[in-house]
């Protein structure tokens, strides 16, 4: 199986308490297995947050978005959409704040291979869509850099939410691009040079235009490959 190049992000910002243990267990125990079960569907990491707008993460590594389309994945989704409202899948599909959302990768040009590292970086804005162009010189010649050259930033990968047929209405509201940044520390996101770098003129016109950001430091809590 070849390396990743699109992710399912899924992103829990209040998980109620009475049911965070038991739901821990079977999104572990049953939901990711059931997808890496999937053609397509390459691994399957899960994040606590430590800080910012989600309490969970979870990212489906994929080899392409294609995955989503499968007929084997789509009779999976069928036969979930089917339990009865009180299944954990239904349940999930309701708790507050919940967003899910595929993305297609677009920086580097090149499969992901995912490094021994615990702890997630993840950024993901809207911006005006005549904007894009400048946005993408901008995160791909100077802000990417920049964050490499911070000692603990392991890897740096840049998405675009894929259009796909018949998306549900949690797609929608992902915000349209992705970053996300394996460190080898929490300390690589705390350095006065993360603060250096990710400081320059264009950065600071580039953030005037956001309409949405969302930002999440988070510890690895699960990380599991498909079987095949």
């Amino acid at each position: 199986m070849s390396g990743a190049r699109a992710v399912i992000l899924g992103c829990f910002r209040d998980v109620p308490k009475e049911i965070e243990a038991e739901w821990n267990r079977w999104y572990q125990a049953t939901h990711i297995p059931l997808r890496l079960a999937l053609p397509g569907f390459i691994a399957a990491r899960r994040f606590r947050a430590y800080a910012g707008e989600c309490q969970y993460v979870s990212l489906y590594e994929l080899e392409n978005a294609d995955a989503v389309l499968s007929e084997p994945y789509f009779a999976l989704r069928e036969r979930e959409s089917a339990l009865p409202a009180t299944s954990p899948e239904a349940r999930m599909q309701e708790l507050p704040g919940f967003v899910r959302g595929v993305y297609r990768q677009v920086y580097p040009d090149a499969p992901y291979e995912m490094p021994d590292t615990k702890i997630l970086f993840m950024v993901a804005h809207d911006i005006p869509p005549h904007k894009e162009d400048e946005f993408t010189a901008w995160y791909n010649t100077d802000h990417v850099p920049a964050m490499l050259r911070v000692p603990g930033f392991v890897t740096a990968r840049r998405f675009k939410r894929a259009r796909l047929p018949n998306a549900p209405d949690a797609q929608s509201a992902c915000p349209q691009f992705l970053t996300l940044y394996d460190l080898a520390d929490r300390g690589a996101v705390e350095s006065e040079q993360f603060h250096q770098n990710r400081q320059s003129p264009w950065s600071r016109w580039v953030w005037s235009w956001y309409t949405r950001r969302l930002h999440v430091k988070a510890q690895q809590i699960a990380r599991l490959r498909s079987p095949t």
